[in-house]
């Protein structure tokens, strides 16, 4: 894909998750997508296992917004950095909210196939967010490792 369409594509896709719009944040998604919380040994692959990582999140941390600070753009990949903001106010992971707000630094690899997003792929560091938003480090590590699907459920 090309530099200017691939950040149309992902404009489009931070505008649909601002707006917690989960049809259009999976209609910018390849139908085999995938969805990986590395900060949490997590991967999900398809458009449901996808939505139910997107909705987790937004349970757990409804005020979630990613401040995009950098981008860099390879064939057919782009990469955006920046911090990660929000408040642990909702379940996560089956655990209880600390909430607490965290501020921690994120990178995010999205790669592109066939005019898409092919999947995203999020890195932060947990121990910061955990221990900004009161959520010990420990459980949700356990949660996440327990989680449907042997590290393959929803993030």
């Amino acid at each position: 894909m090309e530099r200017d369409q691939m950040l149309h594509l992902f404009e489009v896709h931070r505008e649909a998750e601002k707006a917690r719009d989960f049809d259009a944040v999976l209609a910018t998604f390849a139908d085999d997508c995938f969805f990986e919380t590395v900060a949490l040994g997590r991967r999900v692959e398809g458009k449901a296992a996808t939505r139910a990582a997107y909705e987790g999140f937004f349970t757990a941390f409804p005020d979630i917004v990613p401040v995009d600070q950098g981008m860099s753009f390879g064939e057919d990949v782009i990469a955006v950095w920046g911090e990660l903001r929000g408040t642990n106010t909702g379940s996560w992971l089956g655990l209880p909210p600390g909430g607490g707000s965290f501020v921690v630094p994120f990178a995010n690899i999205a790669p592109f196939r066939d005019g898409r997003m092919a999947g995203e792929r999020i890195y932060f560091d947990l121990a910061t967010l955990c221990d900004q938003a009161g959520l010990s480090t420990e459980e949700v590590r356990a949660a996440a490792r327990a989680a449907v699907g042997g590290g393959r459920g929803p993030s």
